[in-house]
């Protein structure tokens, strides 16, 4: 496309345009005509109200940025004011403090718990029955005098018997005569040494005995010479009928012995004078006879004469 030169203007226009578009503009401006065409380049030079509209618009864009502004520095406070902030999801429930729900029914419907009638009776509670018997405040009464299972058993040496007790008033204990030749506890009694002894219980103020005779060989005492008779040779009278033998062990007191502590007698001559179990010697004729003593494996003798 060529174009022209204004000799009148300078500007250069298309070959199109019979004449200078721009003096043709200038021309009608200046007479207040109207423009029959556009787009010339001396419409950037004439005054029109453009400056007006730039001004809104940068008005405008001033209150956009401030309202952007004042939102970023005040709308969470401006949304607490008017009550629009975005509503906080609620924690879930806790499932441990969460009540069971009752399943829905058949139309979809979860149903009611069911109120109380206070007219119905409580449950009825069956009550509570213990094979044990009740237990009385009040104390026991006695079951009877003191008793034992036996009164005269036989045992061999190293194995044991035993005897219960019934009735009496309390605990009861036990002893024995000589616990060398048997020895007792709670009871059961054991045979130690050949010979004879006596298991006695008590409770309160009763006491029962028992005559307990051990199989084996006798008991022997560690130190037999401390025995001594209190008579080595005596003479009754006419007029005297008994004595009583007693033993007394070291320095102790003379005692009444028999089976019970260990102690065997016999009379050589029962014609002249008997001997109980218990050292009474008894005059039964006229005569000398010997009375023995045997403890803890020795023999102590005694000559009597009888007139």
């Amino acid at each position: 496309m060529a174009t022209h030169r204004c000799p009148k203007c300078g500007e250069e226009y298309s070959d199109t345009y019979r004449s200078c578009p721009f003096c043709e503009e200038e021309d009608a401006i200046k007479h207040g005509r109207p423009l029959r065409r556009r787009g010339g380049r001396r419409l950037e030079k004439r005054p029109s109200g453009s400056g007006g509209a730039g001004g809104i618009m940068l008005l405008l864009m001033c209150v956009i940025i401030l309202c952007v502004v004042g939102y970023v520095a005040f709308g969470d406070d401006v949304a607490d004011a008017v009550g629009i902030r975005d509503a906080q999801p609620a924690p879930p429930p806790d499932a441990s403090q969460t009540e069971p729900q009752a399943p829905p029914s058949s139309d979809g419907q979860t149903p009611e718990p069911p109120v109380p009638n206070e007219d119905e009776p409580a449950p009825s509670v069956d009550p509570v029955i213990s094979d044990e018997p009740p237990v009385s405040d009040e104390p026991a009464e006695p079951s009877g005098p003191l008793a034992l299972s036996q009164t005269d058993i036989t045992i061999p040496a190293g194995e044991t018997g035993r005897l219960t007790a019934s009735g009496g008033s309390g605990e009861v204990t036990w002893s024995s005569s000589n616990p060398e030749i048997a020895s007792v506890d709670n009871g059961a009694v054991t045979g130690k040494a050949g010979g004879t002894v006596t298991i006695t219980a008590s409770s309160g103020e009763e006491t029962v005995t028992c005559q307990v005779k051990v199989e084996g060989e006798p008991w022997v005492d560690p130190n037999p010479s401390i025995y001594r008779l209190n008579r080595e040779d005596f003479t009754l009278s006419s007029s005297e009928t008994s004595w009583q033998m007693k033993v007394k062990k070291d320095n102790g007191k003379w005692e009444i012995m028999g089976p019970n502590e260990g102690v065997t007698w016999a009379s050589s001559n029962t014609g002249v004078a008997s001997i109980s179990e218990t050292g009474l010697v008894t005059k039964t004729g006229k005569g000398t006879t010997q009375i023995t003593a045997t403890v803890g494996g020795v023999t102590l003798e005694c000559t009597v004469r009888m007139s």
